[in-house]
């Protein structure tokens, strides 16, 4: 197995438990201020390692079209800092919708659906998080990050 196969494992490891942890310690203060930001301290150094590595330089590629994205991720490295960056970004949405519905008192079992969605979907997981928010709350006009 290659380093960098090695790091994806570990990294994509560490993003499911934390998933799992984040459902089971539904929201806990201490759990969002050690664990959760362990996690993401280890995975944000992890990601700008290999961002350097994979984007440094005379890299060729762009944010212009997407085959410009293609090429910009044509190296492993840069590949894998994109899959960190994806896992990290759910993951923090997830703690949000978390601590969100905690704060307005959202049953976890109606947001679970939300954070498997967030988990594997990303936006669709957000997007629904916010019609239950919405009606939960019965303000489906407001926006969702208005207190």
């Amino acid at each position: 197995m290659t380093t960098l196969e090695a790091v994806f494992g570990m990294a994509s490891t560490l993003a499911f438990f934390s998933w799992i942890a984040l459902f089971i310690f539904y929201p806990r203060k201490w759990i969002y201020q050690t664990l959760f930001s362990g996690v993401f301290i280890i995975l944000a150094l992890t990601y700008l390692f290999y961002i350097v590595m994979g984007l440094g330089g005379e890299s060729e590629g762009g944010f212009g079209s997407l085959a410009e994205v293609r090429t910009l991720f044509g190296s492993d490295e840069a590949l894998l800092a994109g899959w960190i960056h994806y896992l990290v970004f759910d993951l923090f949405v997830g703690m949000w919708i978390t601590k969100d519905a905690w704060e307005k008192d959202i049953n976890r079992w109606i947001v679970l659906p939300c954070l498997i969605l967030t988990f594997m979907l990303g936006p669709v997981g957000l997007l629904t998080y916010f019609l239950i928010r919405g009606v939960k709350l019965k303000k489906l006009n407001q926006s969702p990050f208005h207190p």
